[in-house]
């Protein structure tokens, strides 16, 4: 994970660098480019939906004559190919995508407006990148989403259902409550 990190601030960084040569050029070209619209990026911003009892963090979103969103996410070889490679997964999941799309209806409130989505991806073994554009209606699905878990958390704890984000196996083998939760059919740690 701290690979992760390193490779996330660096995006970041190269990005704040290019926001501050063109506050730069503003200052010294004001009256050339004065009419032209300049892209700036909003880097790590918080969102918050209140109405569905949501929080987190966008890493990067790209203003200018349009709005875009972006999430960098690290992952190893493996998986770089079932997203890229020839032997791609025909029945991924989706949790990346929800994600983004809760951050893009967020988005949309803040700025009025969102065009794009992209998920970039990093591979931590050879270093190479490679993105996936996700479709805007991605904010309908992310909405309905927590809706439906909030309308079950009224109810009570509900049970526990695999596959349902954050409950995918991988993340149980992180997770430290793992001995608290006893999900069904898996083996304690």
């Amino acid at each position: 994970m701290r690979l992760g990190t390193v490779i996330h601030e660096d995006l970041q960084n190269a990005l704040v660098y290019y926001n501050n040569i063109n506050n730069k050029e503003l200052l010294t070209k004001e009256k050339e480019i004065k009419n032209k619209q300049k892209e700036k990026f909003h880097i790590e911003g918080n969102i918050e939906i209140e109405e569905l009892n949501v929080r987190g963090h966008y890493d990067c979103v790209s203003e200018g004559d349009n709005v875009y969103l972006f999430d960098f996410k690290t992952i190893a070889n493996w998986s770089y190919s079932k997203k890229f490679g020839h032997n791609k997964d025909f029945d991924p999941s989706i949790h990346q995508e929800l994600q983004l799309g809760t951050y893009g209806y967020a988005i949309k409130e803040k700025f009025g407006r969102l065009d794009g989505m992209y998920l970039v991806y990093y591979n931590k073994d050879n270093s190479m990148m490679n993105s996936t554009s996700i479709p805007t209606s991605y904010t309908s699905r992310a909405f309905n989403f927590w809706y439906n878990i909030n309308e079950e958390h009224k109810k009570g704890l509900p049970d526990f259902k695999q596959g349902v984000s954050p409950v995918q196996d991988w993340n149980c083998s992180y997770c430290p409550y793992l001995d608290h939760c006893k999900p069904p059919n898996r083996k304690k740690r």
